[in-house]
This record gives C-alpha cells, sequence and structure tokens, in this order.
C-alpha cells in the first residue's frame, strides 16, 4: 500500500479492493500527515472509523461511493469541521437535557451534507433527535433529483416513482433505504436563505417548541453569514451556534451603497466586498493580502453582530487551511449558562492555533 501514487490511493480509496482495516489504516495516514491533528487527537483517531462506516452503509452500491467519497475532498471537508465538530460534542456531551428533550442539529447551506454525516456517526442518539440539513438545491420533498439538484440518494436511498401498471425493472430498486440506517436521522429541507420568506417559514417550521437547537453553518458563502447570525439572534431557541465565514459578499452590494445590519451593529458594504470569484479551482480576483485584509474584516464585523446578551461568544483564529488559504476564523456563541467543557477548549489559547506554527 505504501508505494503506490496519489492517484492510485484516491482510486482504491473507492474500490473494494482494500478491506475496511486497510481502508482505516489509509485514512489514518492521510489524517496525520494534517498539523491540526495534534490538537484535536482523539477526533482524528475517531474519523477513519466514523468515514469507515460509511463505506460499508454503501457496500453494494460502488457507484454511489465513488460519488460520495473523494478522498481529498472528504479529508478536507472534515478537517475544515473539526472545530465545529468538537465543539458540538463536547455541548452534547456535557449537557444535562430535562427528561424527553433531545438536541436538534440544523447545518445551514450544508452541501452534501459531510458534517451532518460525521456528527450522525459520532453523538449519542439518546441526546440528538435528528439532524436538519438545510440547502436550496436539494429536490423538494418525495420528488426524483433532477441534474441540476444535490442527490440525497445517499440521504435516503432511491425514492420511487408508485407506479402499480409499470413492469420495467428499475436499476434503483436494489439500493437500499439508507434513511433508517443512520445512528441519528438525517432530514433534508430545501430552503433558499437569500428569501426572508422562505426563512420566516423555516424558522416556523423548526424553531417554534422544538427544544434546544444547535445551529451550525460551514461555507456560507457572501451575504448567507449575515442571515446565520440573524437567525442566532432572532431565535431564542438556539443553545449554540457555530459559524466559518466563506467567501466574501460580491461587489454589488457595496456598489449599491448598501450598510449591512446585524442586530444593533451595522457597517459599510464596502469594507467587505471585492470583485472576484473561483473558476475552476482558480482565484479569479485582487490578490489574496487584499482579500486577507478583507476577510479579517468581515469575520470581525459578523462577531460584532453576535447577540451577546445573555450570552458568550468568541471569534477564534484556526488553521484549517495552509498554502495561502486565510478563511480560518471560527465564530462561537452559546447562550447561558456555558457549557464548561466546550468554553475551557474555545477560551484556551496556544501560538498553533493562531497560526505561528514551528
Amino acid at each position: 500500500m505504501d508505494g503506490n501514487t496519489e492517484d492510485e490511493s484516491n482510486e482504491k480509496s473507492t474500490s473494494t479492493c482494500w478491506t475496511d482495516d486497510e481502508f482505516e489504516s489509509f485514512l489514518r495516514k492521510e489524517l496525520q500527515k494534517d498539523p491540526l491533528s495534534k490538537e484535536y487527537p482523539d477526533l482524528f483517531a475517531a474519523a477513519p472509523k466514523l468515514i469507515c462506516k460509511w463505506r460499508q452503509r454503501y457496500r453494494g452500491n460502488p457507484s454511489l461511493w465513488k460519488r460520495l467519497f473523494q478522498k481529498d475532498r472528504v479529508m478536507k471537508e472534515f478537517i475544515e469541521a473539526s472545530p465545529i465538530i468538537d465543539s458540538v460534542q463536547r455541548l452534547v456531551i456535557s449537557t444535562e437535557l430535562k427528561k424527553g428533550e433531545k438536541f436538534t442539529i440544523i447545518d445551514l447551506a450544508c452541501g452534501r451534507g459531510y458534517l451532518s454525516m460525521l456528527l450522525s456517526e459520532l453523538l449519542p442518539p439518546e441526546k440528538v433527535d435528528k439532524f436538519v440539513l438545510v440547502d436550496k438545491q436539494w429536490p423538494m420533498h418525495k420528488t426524483t433529483p433532477e441534474p441540476h439538484h444535490i442527490s440525497w440518494t445517499h440521504i435516503y436511498g432511491p425514492f420511487l416513482e408508485n407506479n402499480e401498471n409499470s413492469e420495467e425493472d428499475n436499476d434503483q430498486s436494489t439500493i437500499p433505504c439508507y434513511y433508517e440506517t443512520w445512528p441519528i436521522r438525517l432530514n433534508t429541507s430545501k430552503v433558499n436563505l437569500k428569501s426572508s420568506k422562505e426563512i420566516k417559514n423555516m424558522e416556523r417550521r423548526l424553531f417554534t417548541d422544538k427544544g434546544p437547537i444547535i445551529l451550525v453553518a460551514i461555507h456560507l458563502c457572501g451575504t448567507l453569514s449575515l442571515k446565520a447570525v440573524d437567525l442566532f439572534n432572532n431565535n431564542p431557541e438556539i443553545r449554540f451556534f457555530c459559524l466559518k465565514p466563506c467567501c466574501l459578499p460580491g461587489m454589488i452590494h457595496a456598489k449599491r451603497d448598501e450598510i449591512f445590519h446585524l442586530g444593533e451593529h451595522s457597517f459599510d458594504s464596502k469594507l467587505v466586498c471585492v470583485a472576484g470569484k473561483w473558476k475552476k479551482n482558480v482565484w479569479k480576483g485582487p490578490h489574496r493580502t487584499t482579500t486577507k485584509a478583507y476577510f479579517q474584516r468581515w469575520a470581525d464585523n459578523l462577531f460584532l453582530g453576535m447577540n451577546d446578551t445573555e450570552a458568550s461568544k468568541i471569534k477564534k483564529t484556526i488553521m484549517v487551511q495552509h498554502d495561502g488559504g486565510h478563511q480560518n476564523d471560527f465564530l462561537f456563541a452559546e447562550r447561558l449558562p456555558e457549557t464548561v467543557p466546550v468554553w475551557d477548549v474555545l477560551r484556551y489559547e496556544k501560538e498553533f492555533l493562531d497560526g505561528e506554527e514551528d
């Protein structure tokens, strides 16, 4: 196995040629290459087994597994989410809930749902009722995904049309129902977070008399981070909030002379908007030294806009990106009382976390 090239390892990791033990060993070696493995040793040690459970779930459906598991992407998703996974795990394990009460975890702009999939395998089911995977690219409930949708086959299995007159053999009929196999159930929710109407509908459905909520948000592009902070500010049912801002807002907001408002805090969009975008994994826009300063102002203003009335909050720089990547700011907030094991770690200062690696 040690003699394989990276391309060969990628190919073999999606095939059936490795045993589960070999697959876990491969993942463990890959993850140990990242410096953050020293900061979250227990989580990085657990990750290979969590991902191997996905492999076991989709055994017998190699095309789905190959689509879902691209080694570099899954590694990146896990590493960049690891500070949030660690905090959520500490919160859930340490919280004494009322009788019959469970957490609901809402995953904003979730994409395929890797974060919730990992947490479902990791967290105790007796303390978490469900995950709600929110993204505008999901299909409507119980419809067949179109090419422009995120396929949810890895979450549910297939949704087959109930056509008693059809004798046509459907290739998907051999795919099992995955929904019941998740330790904590995963539910998708099609919501456009840029639509105020859809957000209000989501709040009414998910945030009213539903018990304590954990709101997680990774990879929120542009002004979606504003929407996430607004959700935390406006919904006291949200016990814990984790945000990792992503892309900066586009220049359209600056050209309109917009002022962004978050609670009692406001700031000029010109401070944080840049012209540029990613095209085929290549950044087309200002140099990273310029965008880094804009991103820092973006994270600072999002943090200032988080309501800290009867809540604790913190902004941390944790080096999940390297080689010039500067999206390393994480925002956390918890409505009082604090969960001590969470905040002991979040307030712990270490040079490594601030990027001063040896």
